[in-house]
Protein backbone atom coordinates (compact mmCIF):
# COMPACT_ATOMS: atom_id res chain seq x y z
CA UNK A 1 0.00 0.00 0.00
CA UNK A 2 1.35 3.42 -0.91
CA UNK A 3 2.48 5.70 1.91
CA UNK A 4 -0.08 8.51 1.26
CA UNK A 5 -2.93 5.97 1.39
CA UNK A 6 -1.59 4.55 4.66
CA UNK A 7 -1.38 8.02 6.20
CA UNK A 8 -4.95 8.87 5.12
CA UNK A 9 -6.21 5.59 6.58
CA UNK A 10 -4.40 6.24 9.86
CA UNK A 11 -5.92 9.73 10.08
CA UNK A 12 -9.39 8.34 9.34
CA UNK A 13 -9.03 5.59 11.95
CA UNK A 14 -7.79 8.09 14.53
CA UNK A 15 -10.76 10.36 13.88
CA UNK A 16 -13.20 7.50 14.31
CA UNK A 17 -11.42 6.21 17.44
CA UNK A 18 -11.27 9.59 19.16
CA UNK A 19 -14.93 10.36 18.47
CA UNK A 20 -16.19 6.91 19.44
CA UNK A 21 -14.14 6.91 22.63
CA UNK A 22 -16.32 9.77 23.82
CA UNK A 23 -19.44 7.69 23.23
CA UNK A 24 -20.52 5.76 26.32
CA UNK A 25 -23.81 4.34 27.49
CA UNK A 26 -25.08 7.17 29.69
CA UNK A 27 -28.63 5.96 30.10
CA UNK A 28 -27.74 4.64 33.55
CA UNK A 29 -25.97 6.09 36.56
CA UNK A 30 -26.24 9.59 38.01
CA UNK A 31 -28.05 12.44 36.19
CA UNK A 32 -24.64 13.99 35.53
CA UNK A 33 -23.50 10.83 33.71
CA UNK A 34 -26.82 10.41 31.95
CA UNK A 35 -26.74 13.91 30.47
CA UNK A 36 -22.94 14.22 30.15
CA UNK A 37 -22.77 17.16 32.58
CA UNK A 38 -19.20 18.26 33.23
CA UNK A 39 -19.93 21.15 35.61
CA UNK A 40 -23.07 22.36 37.31
CA UNK A 41 -24.15 24.55 40.21
CA UNK A 42 -27.54 23.97 41.84
CA UNK A 43 -29.26 26.28 44.31
CA UNK A 44 -31.91 24.66 46.52
CA UNK A 45 -34.18 26.97 48.54
CA UNK A 46 -36.66 25.39 50.96
CA UNK A 47 -38.58 27.21 53.69
CA UNK A 48 -36.04 30.02 54.06
CA UNK A 49 -32.91 27.83 53.88
CA UNK A 50 -30.48 27.98 50.94
CA UNK A 51 -28.24 25.05 50.04
CA UNK A 52 -25.72 24.81 47.19
CA UNK A 53 -24.55 21.72 45.31
CA UNK A 54 -21.88 21.55 42.62
CA UNK A 55 -20.45 18.96 40.25
CA UNK A 56 -17.13 19.13 38.46
CA UNK A 57 -13.67 20.00 39.65
CA UNK A 58 -13.29 23.51 41.02
CA UNK A 59 -17.00 24.34 40.68
CA UNK A 60 -18.95 26.04 43.46
CA UNK A 61 -21.63 28.68 44.02
CA UNK A 62 -19.22 31.42 42.90
CA UNK A 63 -18.55 29.83 39.48
CA UNK A 64 -19.82 32.10 36.69
CA UNK A 65 -21.89 30.72 33.79
CA UNK A 66 -23.61 32.19 30.77
CA UNK A 67 -27.33 32.26 31.56
CA UNK A 68 -28.53 33.39 28.14
CA UNK A 69 -32.26 34.14 28.07
CA UNK A 70 -32.53 34.16 31.86
CA UNK A 71 -31.27 37.70 31.48
CA UNK A 72 -34.72 38.57 30.13
CA UNK A 73 -36.08 38.21 33.66
CA UNK A 74 -33.41 40.62 34.93
CA UNK A 75 -34.26 43.09 32.15
CA UNK A 76 -37.97 42.75 32.95
CA UNK A 77 -37.32 43.41 36.64
CA UNK A 78 -35.28 46.48 35.66
CA UNK A 79 -38.10 47.82 33.49
CA UNK A 80 -40.71 47.21 36.21
CA UNK A 81 -38.54 48.95 38.81
CA UNK A 82 -38.55 51.94 36.44
CA UNK A 83 -42.36 51.63 36.24
CA UNK A 84 -42.56 51.76 40.05
CA UNK A 85 -40.44 54.92 39.95
CA UNK A 86 -42.75 56.50 37.38
CA UNK A 87 -40.04 56.56 34.72
CA UNK A 88 -41.97 54.14 32.49
CA UNK A 89 -45.63 53.32 31.94
CA UNK A 90 -46.35 49.68 31.01
CA UNK A 91 -49.25 50.67 28.75
CA UNK A 92 -47.60 53.56 26.97
CA UNK A 93 -46.48 53.07 23.37
CA UNK A 94 -42.72 52.54 23.15
CA UNK A 95 -42.04 54.29 19.85
CA UNK A 96 -41.02 57.57 21.48
CA UNK A 97 -38.13 55.76 23.22
CA UNK A 98 -36.74 53.95 20.18
CA UNK A 99 -33.56 54.76 18.27
CA UNK A 100 -34.19 55.61 14.61
CA UNK A 101 -32.56 52.39 13.38
CA UNK A 102 -35.21 50.32 15.17
CA UNK A 103 -38.13 52.22 13.63
CA UNK A 104 -39.70 50.74 10.48
CA UNK A 105 -42.49 51.80 8.12
CA UNK A 106 -44.90 49.31 9.69
CA UNK A 107 -47.63 51.43 11.26
CA UNK A 108 -48.26 48.71 13.85
CA UNK A 109 -44.98 49.63 15.54
CA UNK A 110 -46.76 52.71 16.91
CA UNK A 111 -49.18 50.46 18.82
CA UNK A 112 -46.59 48.37 20.71
CA UNK A 113 -46.46 48.91 24.47
CA UNK A 114 -43.94 48.01 27.15
CA UNK A 115 -46.36 45.41 28.53
CA UNK A 116 -46.48 43.65 25.15
CA UNK A 117 -42.68 43.52 24.93
CA UNK A 118 -42.45 42.03 28.42
CA UNK A 119 -44.99 39.26 27.79
CA UNK A 120 -43.93 38.50 24.18
CA UNK A 121 -47.09 39.69 22.44
CA UNK A 122 -45.54 42.56 20.46
CA UNK A 123 -45.51 40.47 17.26
CA UNK A 124 -41.75 40.27 16.68
CA UNK A 125 -39.77 37.28 15.43
CA UNK A 126 -38.10 34.89 17.92
CA UNK A 127 -34.84 35.06 15.95
CA UNK A 128 -31.93 37.38 16.65
CA UNK A 129 -28.78 35.32 16.06
CA UNK A 130 -28.10 36.60 12.52
CA UNK A 131 -29.16 40.18 13.08
CA UNK A 132 -32.39 41.84 14.14
CA UNK A 133 -35.49 40.94 12.15
CA UNK A 134 -37.55 44.10 12.66
CA UNK A 135 -40.64 42.77 10.89
CA UNK A 136 -43.89 42.51 12.84
CA UNK A 137 -45.61 39.19 12.12
CA UNK A 138 -48.80 39.48 14.19
CA UNK A 139 -50.82 42.47 15.34
CA UNK A 140 -49.45 43.76 18.67
CA UNK A 141 -51.29 42.22 21.61
CA UNK A 142 -53.01 39.54 19.52
CA UNK A 143 -50.78 36.49 19.97
CA UNK A 144 -47.92 35.09 22.05
CA UNK A 145 -44.56 34.61 20.30
CA UNK A 146 -41.45 34.22 22.44
CA UNK A 147 -39.14 36.87 21.01
CA UNK A 148 -35.51 37.73 21.49
CA UNK A 149 -36.06 40.64 19.12
CA UNK A 150 -38.79 42.03 21.37
CA UNK A 151 -36.35 42.12 24.28
CA UNK A 152 -33.77 43.92 22.15
CA UNK A 153 -36.46 46.58 21.69
CA UNK A 154 -37.05 46.44 25.46
CA UNK A 155 -33.36 47.10 26.06
CA UNK A 156 -33.55 50.17 23.82
CA UNK A 157 -36.53 51.45 25.82
CA UNK A 158 -34.70 50.89 29.14
CA UNK A 159 -31.57 52.65 27.94
CA UNK A 160 -33.29 55.68 26.42
CA UNK A 161 -35.80 56.11 29.25
CA UNK A 162 -33.11 55.84 31.95
CA UNK A 163 -30.32 57.63 30.11
CA UNK A 164 -28.03 54.72 31.05
CA UNK A 165 -26.61 51.66 29.35
CA UNK A 166 -28.34 48.34 30.05
CA UNK A 167 -25.48 47.35 32.34
CA UNK A 168 -25.73 50.54 34.41
CA UNK A 169 -29.51 50.36 34.58
CA UNK A 170 -29.40 46.72 35.71
CA UNK A 171 -26.74 47.64 38.27
CA UNK A 172 -28.88 50.47 39.66
CA UNK A 173 -32.16 48.58 39.83
CA UNK A 174 -31.09 44.95 40.33
CA UNK A 175 -27.44 44.08 40.95
CA UNK A 176 -26.57 46.71 43.57
CA UNK A 177 -29.83 46.66 45.58
CA UNK A 178 -29.81 42.85 45.76
CA UNK A 179 -26.05 42.51 46.34
CA UNK A 180 -25.40 40.62 43.09
CA UNK A 181 -21.65 41.24 42.77
CA UNK A 182 -20.82 38.70 40.06
CA UNK A 183 -23.58 39.33 37.52
CA UNK A 184 -23.30 41.27 34.29
CA UNK A 185 -24.59 41.63 30.74
CA UNK A 186 -21.03 42.40 29.67
CA UNK A 187 -18.13 40.05 28.97
CA UNK A 188 -17.00 38.68 32.31
CA UNK A 189 -15.10 35.40 32.33
CA UNK A 190 -17.13 32.22 32.66
CA UNK A 191 -16.38 28.54 33.12
CA UNK A 192 -15.47 26.72 29.89
CA UNK A 193 -18.51 25.50 27.95
CA UNK A 194 -19.17 22.09 26.42
CA UNK A 195 -21.17 21.71 23.23
CA UNK A 196 -22.70 18.62 21.66
CA UNK A 197 -20.35 17.18 19.04
CA UNK A 198 -22.83 17.68 16.21
CA UNK A 199 -23.54 21.31 17.05
CA UNK A 200 -19.87 22.15 17.56
CA UNK A 201 -18.79 20.60 14.27
CA UNK A 202 -21.72 22.12 12.36
CA UNK A 203 -20.89 25.60 13.68
CA UNK A 204 -17.21 25.03 13.01
CA UNK A 205 -17.47 23.76 9.44
CA UNK A 206 -20.64 24.83 7.67
CA UNK A 207 -19.29 28.14 6.32
CA UNK A 208 -16.02 26.44 5.40
CA UNK A 209 -17.80 23.74 3.40
CA UNK A 210 -20.01 26.24 1.58
CA UNK A 211 -17.05 28.49 0.79
CA UNK A 212 -14.93 25.56 -0.36
CA UNK A 213 -17.68 24.29 -2.67
CA UNK A 214 -18.22 27.72 -4.24
CA UNK A 215 -14.49 28.36 -4.67
CA UNK A 216 -13.94 24.85 -6.06
CA UNK A 217 -16.75 25.36 -8.56
CA UNK A 218 -15.19 28.60 -9.73
CA UNK A 219 -11.75 26.96 -9.94
CA UNK A 220 -13.12 24.04 -12.00
CA UNK A 221 -14.82 26.38 -14.47
CA UNK A 222 -11.70 28.54 -14.84
CA UNK A 223 -9.53 25.46 -15.29
CA UNK A 224 -11.80 24.03 -18.00
CA UNK A 225 -12.17 27.31 -19.88
CA UNK A 226 -8.48 28.26 -19.76
CA UNK A 227 -7.06 24.86 -20.70
CA UNK A 228 -3.92 25.84 -18.79
CA UNK A 229 -2.00 23.32 -16.69
CA UNK A 230 -1.28 26.07 -14.18
CA UNK A 231 -4.99 26.64 -13.59
CA UNK A 232 -6.00 22.98 -13.37
CA UNK A 233 -8.20 22.19 -10.38
CA UNK A 234 -5.60 19.83 -8.95
CA UNK A 235 -3.27 22.82 -8.59
CA UNK A 236 -5.87 25.32 -7.43
CA UNK A 237 -7.47 23.04 -4.83
CA UNK A 238 -5.02 24.00 -2.02
CA UNK A 239 -5.67 27.67 -2.77
CA UNK A 240 -9.43 27.07 -2.48
CA UNK A 241 -8.79 25.25 0.78
CA UNK A 242 -6.77 28.13 2.25
CA UNK A 243 -9.24 30.80 1.11
CA UNK A 244 -12.21 28.86 2.47
CA UNK A 245 -10.35 28.49 5.79
CA UNK A 246 -9.73 32.24 5.98
CA UNK A 247 -13.38 32.98 5.17
CA UNK A 248 -14.51 30.55 7.87
CA UNK A 249 -12.22 31.99 10.54
CA UNK A 250 -13.38 35.55 9.80
CA UNK A 251 -17.01 34.40 9.79
CA UNK A 252 -16.66 32.67 13.17
CA UNK A 253 -15.00 35.68 14.71
CA UNK A 254 -16.84 38.64 13.24
CA UNK A 255 -19.76 38.04 10.88
CA UNK A 256 -22.13 36.06 13.09
CA UNK A 257 -23.02 36.01 16.75
CA UNK A 258 -19.71 35.92 18.58
CA UNK A 259 -20.92 32.71 20.24
CA UNK A 260 -19.72 31.02 17.05
CA UNK A 261 -16.12 31.86 17.96
CA UNK A 262 -16.37 29.23 20.72
CA UNK A 263 -15.80 26.47 18.15
CA UNK A 264 -12.78 28.04 16.45
CA UNK A 265 -10.36 25.58 18.05
CA UNK A 266 -12.25 22.64 16.53
CA UNK A 267 -12.11 24.20 13.10
CA UNK A 268 -8.36 24.72 13.48
CA UNK A 269 -7.94 21.04 14.42
CA UNK A 270 -9.95 20.00 11.37
CA UNK A 271 -8.01 22.47 9.20
CA UNK A 272 -4.68 21.05 10.39
CA UNK A 273 -5.82 17.46 9.73
CA UNK A 274 -7.06 18.28 6.26
CA UNK A 275 -3.96 20.34 5.52
CA UNK A 276 -1.86 17.29 6.38
CA UNK A 277 -3.95 15.14 4.04
CA UNK A 278 -3.52 17.67 1.22
CA UNK A 279 0.23 17.72 1.76
CA UNK A 280 0.78 13.95 1.79
CA UNK A 281 -1.41 13.45 -1.29
CA UNK A 282 0.01 16.31 -3.34
CA UNK A 283 1.46 13.93 -5.96
CA UNK A 284 -1.68 11.77 -6.10
CA UNK A 285 -4.39 13.90 -7.69
CA UNK A 286 -7.14 11.30 -7.79
CA UNK A 287 -6.48 10.20 -4.22
CA UNK A 288 -6.54 13.80 -3.01
CA UNK A 289 -9.81 14.57 -4.76
CA UNK A 290 -11.39 11.44 -3.24
CA UNK A 291 -9.96 11.49 0.29
CA UNK A 292 -10.44 15.16 1.18
CA UNK A 293 -14.24 15.18 0.65
CA UNK A 294 -14.54 11.71 2.20
CA UNK A 295 -12.79 12.67 5.44
CA UNK A 296 -14.72 15.95 5.59
CA UNK A 297 -18.05 14.16 5.32
CA UNK A 298 -16.89 11.55 7.84
CA UNK A 299 -15.97 14.30 10.30
CA UNK A 300 -19.46 15.79 9.99
CA UNK A 301 -21.25 12.44 10.23
CA UNK A 302 -19.31 11.39 13.30
CA UNK A 303 -20.20 14.65 15.00
CA UNK A 304 -23.92 13.97 14.64
CA UNK A 305 -23.73 10.22 15.22
CA UNK A 306 -21.76 10.31 18.46
CA UNK A 307 -23.75 11.40 21.55
CA UNK A 308 -20.81 13.21 23.12
CA UNK A 309 -19.96 16.75 24.17
CA UNK A 310 -16.80 18.60 23.21
CA UNK A 311 -14.97 21.28 25.23
CA UNK A 312 -14.99 24.60 23.38
CA UNK A 313 -13.60 28.08 24.00
CA UNK A 314 -15.24 30.94 25.79
CA UNK A 315 -16.45 33.65 23.42
CA UNK A 316 -13.28 35.06 21.86
CA UNK A 317 -14.70 38.41 20.69
CA UNK A 318 -16.24 40.61 23.43
CA UNK A 319 -20.02 40.83 23.08
CA UNK A 320 -22.02 44.01 23.43
CA UNK A 321 -24.45 43.84 26.33
CA UNK A 322 -27.72 42.34 25.12
CA UNK A 323 -30.57 41.49 27.47
CA UNK A 324 -31.70 38.67 25.14
CA UNK A 325 -28.64 36.45 25.61
CA UNK A 326 -25.44 37.92 27.17
CA UNK A 327 -26.36 37.67 30.86
CA UNK A 328 -23.73 36.04 33.09
CA UNK A 329 -24.05 35.13 36.76
CA UNK A 330 -23.38 32.48 39.40
CA UNK A 331 -25.36 30.43 41.89
CA UNK A 332 -24.79 32.85 44.75
CA UNK A 333 -26.16 35.83 42.82
CA UNK A 334 -29.06 33.89 41.34
CA UNK A 335 -30.07 32.88 44.86
CA UNK A 336 -30.30 36.58 45.74
CA UNK A 337 -32.32 37.31 42.61
CA UNK A 338 -34.69 34.39 43.14
CA UNK A 339 -35.12 35.34 46.82
CA UNK A 340 -36.45 38.67 45.57
CA UNK A 341 -38.65 37.08 42.91
CA UNK A 342 -40.11 34.62 45.40
CA UNK A 343 -40.90 37.46 47.82
CA UNK A 344 -42.60 39.45 45.05
CA UNK A 345 -44.52 36.38 43.88
CA UNK A 346 -45.95 35.86 47.38
CA UNK A 347 -46.32 39.41 48.68
CA UNK A 348 -45.55 41.82 45.86
CA UNK A 349 -47.68 44.74 44.82
CA UNK A 350 -47.24 47.49 42.28
CA UNK A 351 -45.53 46.69 39.00
CA UNK A 352 -43.62 43.67 40.32
CA UNK A 353 -46.86 41.82 41.01
CA UNK A 354 -47.48 41.88 37.25
CA UNK A 355 -44.45 39.64 36.71
CA UNK A 356 -46.48 36.80 38.19
CA UNK A 357 -49.93 37.62 36.84
CA UNK A 358 -50.80 36.04 33.48
CA UNK A 359 -50.65 38.78 30.87
CA UNK A 360 -51.24 36.27 28.06
CA UNK A 361 -52.57 32.71 28.08
CA UNK A 362 -50.61 30.34 25.85
CA UNK A 363 -52.57 27.13 26.43
CA UNK A 364 -54.28 25.28 29.28
CA UNK A 365 -50.99 24.68 31.07
CA UNK A 366 -48.95 27.77 30.23
CA UNK A 367 -49.18 31.53 30.51
CA UNK A 368 -46.70 34.40 30.58
CA UNK A 369 -46.38 37.24 33.03
CA UNK A 370 -44.26 40.36 32.57
CA UNK A 371 -40.89 38.65 32.26
CA UNK A 372 -41.63 35.24 33.79
CA UNK A 373 -43.23 32.07 32.41
CA UNK A 374 -46.14 30.54 34.33
CA UNK A 375 -46.98 26.81 34.39
CA UNK A 376 -50.08 25.26 35.91
CA UNK A 377 -49.65 21.67 37.07
CA UNK A 378 -52.17 19.27 38.59
CA UNK A 379 -53.85 19.98 41.94
CA UNK A 380 -53.78 23.74 41.28
CA UNK A 381 -50.01 23.93 41.67
CA UNK A 382 -48.39 26.91 39.96
CA UNK A 383 -44.71 27.44 39.22
CA UNK A 384 -42.91 30.42 37.72
CA UNK A 385 -39.82 29.82 35.62
CA UNK A 386 -37.39 30.86 32.92
CA UNK A 387 -34.66 29.00 31.06
CA UNK A 388 -31.53 30.06 29.24
CA UNK A 389 -29.86 28.41 26.25
CA UNK A 390 -26.56 29.61 24.80
CA UNK A 391 -24.08 27.46 22.85
CA UNK A 392 -22.38 25.36 25.53
CA UNK A 393 -24.56 26.62 28.40
CA UNK A 394 -28.08 25.78 29.58
CA UNK A 395 -29.82 26.85 32.78
CA UNK A 396 -33.20 26.96 34.50
CA UNK A 397 -34.83 28.51 37.53
CA UNK A 398 -38.22 27.48 38.91
CA UNK A 399 -40.13 29.24 41.71
CA UNK A 400 -42.77 27.37 43.72
CA UNK A 401 -44.29 30.00 46.04
CA UNK A 402 -47.04 27.75 47.45
CA UNK A 403 -44.35 25.59 49.09
CA UNK A 404 -41.89 28.46 49.67
CA UNK A 405 -39.35 26.77 47.41
CA UNK A 406 -37.24 27.53 44.38
CA UNK A 407 -34.41 25.90 42.49
CA UNK A 408 -31.72 27.26 40.17
CA UNK A 409 -29.65 24.94 37.97
CA UNK A 410 -26.65 26.27 36.01
CA UNK A 411 -24.68 24.06 33.60
CA UNK A 412 -21.96 24.37 30.98
CA UNK A 413 -23.55 21.75 28.75
CA UNK A 414 -25.75 21.57 25.65
CA UNK A 415 -27.84 18.93 27.47
CA UNK A 416 -28.12 20.96 30.63
CA UNK A 417 -31.81 21.79 30.26
CA UNK A 418 -32.90 18.14 30.31
CA UNK A 419 -30.68 17.62 33.34
CA UNK A 420 -32.07 20.74 35.01
CA UNK A 421 -35.66 19.61 34.59
CA UNK A 422 -34.93 16.22 36.13
CA UNK A 423 -33.25 17.81 39.14
CA UNK A 424 -36.07 20.36 39.51
CA UNK A 425 -38.82 17.72 39.34
CA UNK A 426 -37.13 15.68 42.04
CA UNK A 427 -36.63 18.63 44.41
CA UNK A 428 -39.99 20.35 43.91
CA UNK A 429 -42.05 17.16 43.73
CA UNK A 430 -43.79 18.37 40.57
CA UNK A 431 -43.82 16.67 37.18
CA UNK A 432 -43.21 20.01 35.49
CA UNK A 433 -42.52 20.53 31.79
CA UNK A 434 -41.13 24.10 31.95
CA UNK A 435 -41.01 24.55 28.22
CA UNK A 436 -43.01 26.46 25.62
CA UNK A 437 -42.95 26.60 21.84
CA UNK A 438 -40.37 29.12 20.65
Amino acid sequence: MKKPIRICLVITILLITVMLSACEDRDHGSPEEKYDIHNSTVVYFDQGSVRYSSTGKGTDEKTVYELGSNGKSVAAYTALAMVNEGVLDPDREIISYLDPELITDDERLKDITLRQLLCHTAGFSPSYEFGIDKNIYTDPGSAFCYSGVGYIYLQNVIENASGMTLEKAASKYVFEPLGMKNSSFESIRTIHPYMSAGTAILYALVIFFLSFLVLSGIALIIGKLSGSDTLKYSRSMPVCFLLAGMINILSLLFLFSSNFSKVLIWFLIFFAVMGTVLFVTKKHTKLRCAVVPAISVLFMLLGFAVPATLPVCNTLIPQDANCAYTFRSNGEDMALFCNELLKEAKEGDGAFADMFSPAVTIDEQNAWGLGVAIEYSGDHRTTYWHSGINPGFQSLYVLYPDENKYIVILTNSDRGLDYSKEIARSFLGIDGIWDIKR
